[in-house]
């Protein structure tokens, strides 16, 4: 009976103790045993499937957070970017408005950007007809500037007084040009400071004056001229501290700064519409785009 039996001994402090257990028992604790053991292993493997997992997890994890630093920079450079096209819309706006003013058109902001510059644009033939009869451009060659249009201290007189125009340095002789198409209002020699001077009558209420001319009689009064022909000398006649030409462009007798028309190109010319506001720029405008249809109408 004894070799059918599982003997379990337990040794304590205070002896032994034996257990004796039969071959069914034995069997059972084996499975037991190796039960626990399939636990332990298959545990051990579970384990490590869900270390690999959470390291699989905790990789994309950190790519997604670098995702959000990468979201979080493009919407941070996107709002700049916003911020500075909204900055350039108003921009636009201001100068779109500006230019309105100076054309006399009313601001019409419920119409849309592209449908206000068009309103704003001038075609080539309104741009020609407008450099062809106002002055533009340098009526010498350009040597440069003695004197500027404004208040200043007349430097024969010893008084301060506005100075109507501006003065252009050049040598006695010097070629003058007619900066637009005109007619001859006057050419000849005044007391009133100005010395031997021609003014040039232009279309639209528009004058230019140029003073301290030699005296040389290059055109006459009722003389019809067309841009860039030739209208005096320049010299030092009249009261003038030395050789150079007094240059002045008026509108309805009412003084401008000469330097404006000077620099006057098509590149520039919505530019100068803004500088010089005095002018109904819009009549004008129409004006000649009426003068223009009058004219297409003849010739048909």
């Amino acid at each position: 009976m004894i070799k059918n039996k599982f003997t379990i001994t337990i040794t304590d402090i205070n002896g032994s103790r034996h257990f004796y257990l039969s071959q069914i028992i034995k069997k059972i604790a084996l499975y037991i045993v190796v039960f626990v053991l399939l636990i332990l292993v298959s545990s051990g493997f579970y384990i490590r499937y869900l270390d690999v997992k959470l390291a699989q997890i905790s990789e994309k994890r950190e790519g997604l957070l670098q995702k959000s630093k990468e979201l979080e920079l493009v919407n941070t450079q996107m709002q700049k970017s916003i911020e500075e096209k909204t900055q350039q819309y108003a921009a636009i706006e201001d100068k779109i408005a500006s230019f309105e003013m100076a054309l006399g058109l009313e601001s019409e902001n419920n119409l849309s950007i592209h449908t206000r510059l068009e309103n704003l644009e001038l075609t080539n033939e309104q741009q020609v007809q407008i450099l062809s009869q106002i002055p533009n451009g340098w009526p010498i060659a350009n040597k440069g500037v003695t004197g500027k249009f404004g208040w200043r201290d007349h430097p024969l007189l010893n008084r301060r007084e506005f100075h109507p125009g501006i003065d252009l340095r050049a040598e006695i002789g010097t070629p003058v040009y007619a900066p637009a198409d005109g007619v001859i209002e006057f050419s000849g020699y005044s007391d009133n400071g100005y010395g031997y001077n021609v003014i040039l009558l232009h279309n639209f209420g528009f004058k230019s004056v140029y003073a301290h001319l030699m005296r040389k009689e290059v055109v006459k009064a009722g003389q019809f001229i067309t841009k860039g022909e030739l209208i005096g000398y320049s010299g030092n006649t009249g009261l003038s501290t030395g050789p150079h030409l007094h240059y002045e462009v008026r509108f309805i007798n009412k003084a401008l700064e000469p330097l404006y028309f000077l620099d006057l190109q098509r590149k520039n010319i919505n530019k100068f519409f803004n500088q010089e506001r005095r002018i109904p720029w819009q009549s004008l405008i129409k004006a000649i785009s009426t003068q223009r249809q009058v004219q297409a109408q003849k010739q048909q």
